[in-house]
């Protein structure tokens, strides 16, 4: 087993000062890289415990398990050590396993001194790794999972993948563009700059030179590549076999896909194929075992389905060209007002422009006058999107203007959606929206276009499928037609071509500023150290500094 350690930390010499036998030596440094695998940080992965602070959620009792009891106190104390800790441990304990006893757990993080974002790679003997996963903290990736993405994981090394040249002169330029605008040479912000383009460059190194890494998450079954990691900003850069790239993206995946899980065939529906049964297995034996979904219902997709009106207990048949839609398992809940918007919503165009519908609606609604839906709008309410289905705080649902939006014209949906939380809460819904997008777009229409066209390549980010121009016309009439076939809900494709330039759009530029302008002490900028490495540091440094004669005569002209 091998795993990634932060390259700053002397784990030998940590050891050492314990004076123990050779033996007992080498096997508490095995242990020690494996803690510290669990928590060392990098470019690729950084983002993940950023909702925790940068702290990793580890639980005591199973790290016990793997390092043993003695061992685990040893560590963490050698660890923490007060004179020069190099993790440290936010104190807040807590037990995810209810009423019992065991299985403490607490969030642990690298220090920042520590955390530079360089790695070295240290080999766990035979012994141990056997120990590790038979307790593995973490969620190992499946391998029935992975199999079925085998064709995708195999295009990294069936095509080669690298960027036009133009994008070191886009990177200079976007940095150079941002340190225009620091004051007085604030450190600070000259630091976080800096970091940004050395992540940027660490991000090109790693493709350009067939550093690439890929898996399956075990969770979401999403693919996640080099390049799903690569900012978009940097994506038009990206060349396969030496050719622009092309993208297939669906439109307003997310809402798409909610409308077909709302389907009451995908439950009931217990053949293989786009049902719960074959995407989240697990889920639907909960769901069977707790008697939400009556598996003595045949569904039929030819019959119509009752609804029952909490008000007055009396069935009501909907015959429409979906009379397979329904709010499943608790539509005995559902009013008449309420199924109707559940129809309607299935029945939205996706096919066009989404977002711009349901703020027509809304103003229809409201009786506002006819008007023109303006840009802002709709992105404020495509970007709040992600809270719409997600977020089950009620006093956010109840006063977030966008949220209040989508509630109005869809009041039904709102209530299936506060439904499924409280039935399977917000994170397995994600898992469950994620799992049918992957299914749809990797498990089956990608997979069906490369047994069709087995030398077309085929690199994905989750809803979006990218290709070479020969083949993206196929690839957007393919995923088009299989969406309704397997769904039966038209859905809308966007077809993308890359333009490249080496000059920086302005709001691009006043994006990332917008996040570094306010950072402008030390006490702000360590609140805001989380995925700030010295690495990136000097990587971002010396390119601009190395580049400042090459590139200075552009930099010049966008200035003006």
């Amino acid at each position: 087993m091998l795993v990634k350690v932060s390259a700053s930390i002397n784990v030998a010499g940590l050891v050492d000062t314990l004076k123990v036998s050779p033996t007992r030596t080498t096997n508490l440094k095995h242990k020690i890289y494996y803690f510290l695998s669990l928590l060392t940080e990098t470019n690729d992965n950084y983002r993940l415990n950023s909702d925790n602070g940068g702290y990793h959620n580890l639980c005591s009792l199973e790290l016990k398990k793997i390092l043993g009891n003695k061992d685990f106190y040893i560590i963490r104390k050698l660890l923490l050590n007060s004179d020069d800790h190099i993790i440290e441990v936010d104190r807040s304990w807590h037990n995810p396993n209810g009423n019992s006893s065991s299985g403490y757990c607490q969030g642990y993080r690298i220090t920042p001194m520590y955390n530079t974002g360089d790695v070295v790679y240290k080999t766990i003997p035979d012994k141990l790794s056997k120990v590790i996963s038979k307790h593995e903290v973490a969620v190992v990736m499946d391998e029935t999972t992975a199999s079925r993405y085998r064709f995708l994981l195999n295009q990294f090394e069936c095509n080669t993948i690298t960027f036009d040249t133009l994008v070191y002169e886009y990177v200079y330029n976007f940095g150079k563009q941002l340190l225009y605008r620091v004051h007085d040479n604030n450190p600070y912000q000259v630091n976080l700059i800096h970091n940004l383009i050395g992540r940027w460059l660490y991000y090109i190194e790693q493709i350009e030179e067939g550093k690439s890494w890929r898996k399956v998450s075990n969770k979401n079954h999403r693919l996640n590549s080099s390049v799903t990691n690569l900012p978009r900003l940097l994506r038009p850069f990206l060349l396969c076999n030496y050719e622009p790239i092309f993208c297939v993206d669906v439109s307003s995946s997310q809402p798409y896909i909610l409308s077909s899980v709302m389907q009451s065939k995908f439950y009931y529906d217990s053949c293989k194929g786009y049902n719960l049964k074959t995407i989240y297995p697990e889920l639907y034996k909960e769901l069977v075992n707790n008697e939400s979904i009556d598996t003595s219902t045949t569904y039929s997709s030819n019959i119509n389905i009752q609804y029952y009106t909490s008000h007055t207990s009396t069935s009501n048949s909907y015959s429409t060209t979906l009379n397979h839609c329904s709010s499943f398992m608790w539509c005995s809940f559902f009013n008449t007002s309420d199924i109707e918007s559940i129809i309607n919503y299935t029945q939205s165009p996706f096919s066009s422009d989404f977002y711009t519908h349901v703020l027509d609606r809304y103003y229809v609604y409201n009786n506002t006058p006819t008007r023109v839906v303006q840009k802002d709008e709709r992105d404020k309410l495509k970007s709040t999107m992600m809270y719409v289905l997600f977020d089950n705080n009620q006093n956010h649902r109840h006063h977030n203007d966008q949220i209040q939006i989508f509630q109005t014209v869809y009041p039904g949906v709102e209530r299936w959606i506060n439904q499924i939380h409280e039935m399977i809460g917000k994170q397995r819904f994600s898992y469950l929206l994620q799992r049918a997008e992957s299914y749809l777009l990797l498990a089956v229409i990608c997979k069906e276009f490369n047994e069709k066209f087995p030398a077309a390549p085929l690199l994905t980010i989750h809803d979006g499928v990218f290709t070479t121009e020969e083949y993206v016309q196929k690839l957007n009439t393919f995923v088009l037609r299989r969406l309704y076939e397997l769904t039966g809900i038209v859905a809308g494709c966007k077809t993308k071509a890359s333009q490249i330039d080496s000059n920086p759009v302005l709001i691009d530029v006043d994006k990332e500023w917008s996040k570094i302008e306010p950072i402008k002490t030390e006490k702000k900028y360590y609140e805001r150290i989380k995925g700030v490495f010295s690495s990136n540091i000097k990587r971002g440094s010396d390119f601009l500094i190395k580049n400042s004669g090459i590139f200075i005569l552009v930099f010049s002209i966008n200035c003006q």
